[in-house]
């Protein structure tokens, strides 16, 4: 059995890591001389240019349900995207409710870019730390995964599914 108070001490880094890095990303984000260096892809928009990614031509609900966002969040984050031209939006030829998401040639190219970045912060680990690091939190995320399927066996399984996927074709 692990000692309690090195368990403590392993939950107060933790935190203060979670910490840590949102003041770093508020930072990239607001004013810094730096701003967006460190902004993650796998934020907002990110998350649908990499829905989107693995799976072109989703509908807005579809991504919403995918992303466990809300619609008019889905909906906010799209037409931003759209802006950008990123994305298109365009009725369904078989369904004319549904409005289809799809990438354009430099959402693609955006999204490829921005999940080939590693963030900055483990460079300062060696091969050998990242190794470990690695070790650690696959046995964390397991032990979360079963929590998680125990709770809710059917959200669980889309999850699970979505973001092995993800991280499958954009880490491995």
């Amino acid at each position: 059995m692990p000692n309690l108070l090195k368990q403590k001490n392993a939950a107060g880094k933790l935190i203060e890591f979670g910490m840590v890095q949102h003041i770093a990303d508020e930072m990239a984000h607001h004013g810094h001389p730096r701003r967006g260096e460190r902004q993650s892809m796998f934020q907002g928009q990110g998350k649908i240019l990499l829905a989107l990614s693995q799976a072109d031509g989703l509908s807005q609900k579809e991504l919403a349900a995918r992303l466990n966002l809300t619609a008019q969040s889905t909906a906010e984050f799209v037409n931003k995207l759209v802006k950008k031209d990123l994305v298109t939006k365009e009725k369904s030829t078989t369904d004319r409710r549904k409005t289809i998401i799809r990438l354009t040639d430099q959402g693609r190219e955006t999204a490829t870019a921005e999940s080939a970045k590693v963030p900055e912060f483990l460079n300062v680990l060696s091969d050998e730390e990242l190794d470990q690091l690695s070790a650690i939190l696959t046995k964390l995320n397991e032990s979360l995964y079963d929590e998680i399927a125990k709770t809710d066996p059917t959200w669980f399984n889309k999850f699970q599914r979505n973001m092995s996927d993800h991280l499958r074709d954009w880490f491995l």
